[in-house]
């Protein structure tokens, strides 16, 4: 077995997968750290990062946890097909993610939620495109009601014009 094999071997077991995630929740803390508003203190006297901040060290610490422990060599079942074409769609998504963020700011969230939802679970085979479109149009806006009722304010974008 060639070296890159090997590699490609070891990331697929569960000391692999741990070190990765791992490496990726420390980076995200220290990016959180660095954030002004990670250090806000709040009413309660924690600062506004600290849940986040506890729930990436969490994560570390199980990440951490799965490289040492006595099943680190193994491979679970559906690791062991995982190829470059999973690491795209991952990353596909991902960029997805970001992108719904940032048309977010500019359209408000119902919009910008439905023609995400549109083309992704079209993507994704939901047939017929009308059908993925009615879903999408509806989960955005359930999804901005709720947090309306619940005084989260969202980006409405044409919707505060409507007095909505």
């Amino acid at each position: 077995m060639s070296a890159g094999r090997n590699v490609a071997h070891w990331l697929r077991t569960n000391q692999g997968v741990g070190v990765l995630i791992a490496i990726a929740a420390a980076l995200l803390f220290y990016y959180l750290w660095q954030q002004d508003w990670y250090h806000r203190v709040q009413r309660d006297r924690f600062s506004l990062g600290f849940f986040p901040g506890l729930g990436v060290v969490a994560i570390f610490v199980c990440a951490v946890a799965i490289t040492v422990d006595q099943w680190r060599k193994e491979v679970a079942a559906d690791m062991a097909t995982v190829g470059w074409l999973d690491l795209g769609w991952a990353l596909l998504f991902s960029g997805a993610g970001y992108i719904l963020f940032q048309m977010m700011e500019l359209l408000g969230l119902p919009l910008a939620a439905t023609i995400f939802l549109f083309l992704l679970m079209t993507l994704l085979g939901v047939r017929p495109w009308y059908l993925a479109a009615g879903i999408g149009v509806g989960v955005a806006i359930i999804v901005f009601v709720l947090f309306s009722v619940l005084g989260i304010r969202l980006p409405g974008g044409f919707f505060p014009l409507l007095g909505i």
